[in-house]
């Protein structure tokens, strides 16, 4: 055998079934997202594969997307990649520029609550659907009934005008944090609405007594 060929066939054909043999982890959904949908933690699997020839752009750690939203539709079961997902300011962003996603007739309307647990105490966000109650006292006989069915949420803010769907994004980023660190307190929810919608939520603003409960939870 040749010099050359010995070089080739004691020192680099090793190292290149070496390189093919090797493996590492990545991360893959184990349910497709659409659109707009925020990562989290259980949504994600972590797998082991090959790593010849695996490109750079493929996520590799679930702390890489955590918080982060899809930017198109992404399939359980396929490779992550970097350049799929996007920070919830930049979804807000675009979604801002494309009409805040509002098809004719309908409108983002905000209502203050009268109080804490009339907007489910801390628990709803962005997404949510609810039925809306009011509550009436007529003669002293108390009336409680339900005034819309399945409204959207687009978002949920606090006394201080900030999304909670922002302070969940910095809970999760500062580790040394808790959440009695920040003001998880519903005091004002935007909603998606059509005009006679809007024109009920009003009223029981108006008057006080709208309470919220939950219908259908966000993805």
């Amino acid at each position: 055998m040749p010099p050359a060929s010995r070089v080739l066939a004691f020192v680099f054909l090793p190292r290149l079934y070496n390189a093919q043999a090797s493996t590492t982890q990545i991360v893959k959904l184990t349910q497709t997202v659409e659109n707009g949908t925020a990562i989290t933690e259980d949504m994600m699997t972590v797998i082991e594969v090959g790593s010849y020839g695996l490109p750079d752009e493929v996520i590799r750690s679930k702390s890489e997307i955590i918080g982060l939203v899809a930017g198109e539709t992404v399939y359980a079961g396929e490779y992550l990649w970097r350049n799929c997902f996007i920070s919830k300011e930049d979804c807000k962003t675009a979604s801002s520029t494309d009409g805040f996603g509002l098809s004719n007739g309908t409108y983002l309307l905000t209502i203050s609550l009268p109080s804490e647990s009339a907007g489910i105490a801390g628990i709803l966000r962005a997404g949510d659907n609810v039925d809306v109650y009011g509550y009436t006292d007529e003669n002293g006989a108390a009336m409680v009934s339900k005034a819309l069915t399945d409204i959207q949420v687009y978002e949920v803010l606090n006394k201080k005008m900030v999304s909670l769907d922002e302070l969940d994004t910095e809970l999760e980023v500062n580790e040394d944090a808790g959440q009695s660190d920040y003001d998880f307190a519903p005091a004002y929810v935007v909603f998606v609405v059509n005009e006679e919608q809007a024109q009920t939520l009003i009223g029981l603003e108006k008057e006080k007594s709208l309470h919220l409960t939950l219908r259908k939870a966000g993805a």
